[in-house]
């Protein structure tokens, strides 16, 4: 009730006063006992629509209770459940993954454009530095200073483009492996079930997921030696400002997405490691944790229904 007031106290508020103005200025009686059975209906309509807002909220089933509803349902095993949870893991896992990656090679779309703009900006730079180093040259004794200044900022935009054919390098071998990752099922527990009944190889190894940890632990490691060299020398040197800022930026944009990324890998490695290492089941413990899951989508799907 507490709850209810507070939520609607500003409505309240302006609706009681708009009641005692009415009594104060005199306003007829039958307007009056009008305004009062319309305040009346709307406090009490709007106090029914709340109570059933939060029955609803309350008697909202979450995944984990049906989880463990249907396992109750169905009778299952400690070895069972073991596995339907390891399965459960292994399937958000790599739902989760398949996003990722989506939403990673849509970055390296266009993080690759930023580096071309730094690339841009790291030749105008050397440009303009070795113009300047020409025209103060021009000048003799007094232009000496300038040429040396000249001359870093010309050394200065050499290694920038360096490691922005680095980055770039790093962008396009990502890119080709996130593409060729189109081993993820769509429902990655019902798969390795119906791979264990059938008795076929399951298409997500240990081993394929390894590999995709070790190419994306590698380019993570580079990154992080890039912005860790560019973080340092654009607070020390202000020659560094716009083209340090230009790249550090790429580069601290790829390295959040790929620790993610990495994060969730190793999450899915685990899931598959531990499958493959339990001890097998045999076919009715597998009809039946191939049952329950498809009631568990099922259910999912409803409940996706009631929330939408």
């Amino acid at each position: 009730m507490a709850v209810f007031f507070l939520r609607y106290g500003v409505a309240l508020s302006i609706s009681g006063a708009v009641v005692v103005g009415c009594i104060i200025i005199d306003v007829p009686f039958y307007l009056l006992l009008l305004i009062l059975t319309s305040y009346a209906a709307w406090v009490t309509t709007a106090y029914y629509r709340y109570r059933v807002a939060i029955k609803r909220l309350s008697e909202q089933p979450t995944l984990i209770d049906e989880d463990e509803k249907m396992m109750e349902e169905r009778h299952f095993s400690d070895v069972e459940k073991y596995y339907f949870r390891l399965l459960l893991s292994l399937n958000e896992s790599s739902q989760m993954l398949s996003a990722h990656i989506t939403n990673t090679l849509v970055l390296l779309g266009r993080m690759g454009d930023r580096v071309d703009q730094a690339n841009d900006l790291a030749k105008n730079t050397e440009l303009l530095a070795v113009n300047a180093m020409v025209s103060a040259a021009r000048c003799g004794e007094v232009g000496r200073g300038f040429v040396s200044v000249s001359k870093d900022l010309v050394g200065i935009s050499e290694r920038a483009e360096n490691d922005l054919k680095r980055l770039d390098s790093l962008i396009q071998g990502l890119t080709n492996s996130l593409t060729t990752v189109d081993y993820l099922p769509s429902n990655a527990a019902i798969s390795w079930v119906e791979s264990e009944m059938s008795g076929a190889d399951y298409c997500l190894t240990a081993a394929r997921c390894d590999g995709l940890y070790a190419s994306v632990s590698g380019c993570l490691s580079i990154l992080d030696d890039l912005y860790e060299r560019y973080e340092s020398t654009s607070q020390l040197d202000v020659r560094w400002l716009q083209l340090g800022e230009a790249i550090r930026r790429v580069v601290a944009g790829l390295r959040d997405t790929l620790r993610s990324l990495l994060n969730i890998v190793e999450n899915l490695t685990r899931d598959v490691q531990l499958l493959s290492l339990s001890e097998h089941l045999n076919r009715h413990q597998l009809v039946e944790i191939h049952e329950g899951f498809l009631q568990f989508v099922d259910q999912h799907d409803k409940m996706h229904e009631i929330i939408s």
